[in-house]
């Protein structure tokens, strides 16, 4: 059997912190809700630098708890490339924890997000760009001895060495780890002006998804079918590629205008999801348990019924037409989604 004979089969995740973000959903009962919205598992970003052994407990047992794994981490390795010695070597340390921690949580997968963009005009370019290889080269190198891969994230700043396939494809080329792959951010790439066809400049290296809608002109993770983003196409060519290789794919939406909302809006994009990526080829994914585990009456997260309206709430359920169903995020405020230790993923 060749991998072209292999279909692949996604199972569903979500960036949980950030989706239920300035919601009353915290901690474990997000968790729980975003099982119970759909999501198989979840992705965390966690600061590993200085957490207590307990917080690192508390971690695993939530994630136990709400029966949602978690699969994937996040990391801003935003000094890699610094021309300073000092700092490159401390960002570099620093994400090697991240790296700790990761594997700490039952996860084989980090997804890096780059910062070259805070100080590209101010060193050369060919400068800082062999510094980020080499430095994702040790990385890697710790990456693979700890038995995880890396995924590199894309953006959609104009100042970002990686913002698009191809950028992207020439950096995984020039470190040359097996370790190192792609993650591929649709609502980045639509804010980019990037057709999801590009995508086969990534053929064979995707390994992580971040799926959500977009305005189409500054960074902001929409629900599907709330904005412009063509993510049919988007869907068509990752099942396309990823085939025979065991690629994640997550929801990435919010924080939310309307908090109040976030458990009908990640319910909705979850389904839009399944739904899109099935019209395009793939199996519908495989659910263990239903929609997740049940909350206690005082969690804060409730089953919803069954058109996806959480009880008592009809008409707060779905998006409506000319309504927000995201944090924007312009020039000046901010280039990324919130998270709630006030980073942004």
């Amino acid at each position: 059997m060749t991998d072209t004979d292999v279909t692949w089969t996604p199972s569903i995740g979500l960036l949980a912190n950030q989706a239920f973000g300035g919601s009353r959903w915290k901690g474990v009962d997000a968790w729980r809700a975003a099982a119970e919205a759909g999501a198989e598992w979840i992705s965390v970003t966690e600061e590993a630098h200085g957490m207590p052994e307990e917080r690192r407990r508390q971690l695993r047992e939530d994630a136990e708890k709400a029966g949602t794994p978690i699969l994937i981490t996040g990391c801003h390795a935003f000094g890699l490339s610094d021309p300073r010695d000092a700092v490159r070597e401390f960002n570099l340390e620093w994400a090697k924890r991240q790296l700790d921690l990761t594997v700490e949580l039952g996860a084989r997968r980090m997804k890096v997000l780059l910062g070259e963009w805070v100080w590209r005009g101010m060193w050369p370019n060919a400068l800082q760009w062999q510094l980020e290889v080499d430095t994702l080269r040790e990385l890697c190198a710790y990456a693979e001895r700890r038995r995880t891969v890396l995924s590199i994230e894309l953006e959609p700043l104009e100042n970002s060495f990686v913002n698009d396939p191809h950028s992207l494809a020439r950096m995984l080329a020039d470190v040359g780890s097996p370790a190192l792959l792609a993650n591929v951010d649709t609502s980045h790439m639509v804010v980019r002006g990037t057709p999801a066809s590009e995508l086969g400049q990534l053929a064979g290296r995707v390994d992580s998804i971040d799926f959500s809608d977009s305005n189409g002109k500054f960074h902001e993770h929409l629900a599907p079918g709330t904005g412009v983003a063509d993510l049919a196409a988007f869907a068509g060519e990752l099942v396309a590629d990823v085939r025979g290789r065991d690629a994640l794919l997550a929801v990435e939406v919010g924080p939310f205008n309307e908090p109040d909302r976030a458990y009908d809006l990640v319910r909705a994009s979850v389904t839009a999801t399944r739904e899109l990526f099935a019209d395009a080829g793939a199996p519908r994914p495989r659910r263990d348990g239903g929609s997740g585990p049940r909350t206690d009456g005082d969690d804060g997260a409730r089953e919803a019924d069954g058109d996806g309206v959480r009880p008592g709430e009809g008409d707060r359920a779905r998006p409506r037409d000319g309504e927000g169903d995201g944090a924007r995020h312009r020039d000046g405020e901010g280039d990324g989604a919130r998270r709630p230790d006030g980073g942004r993923e």
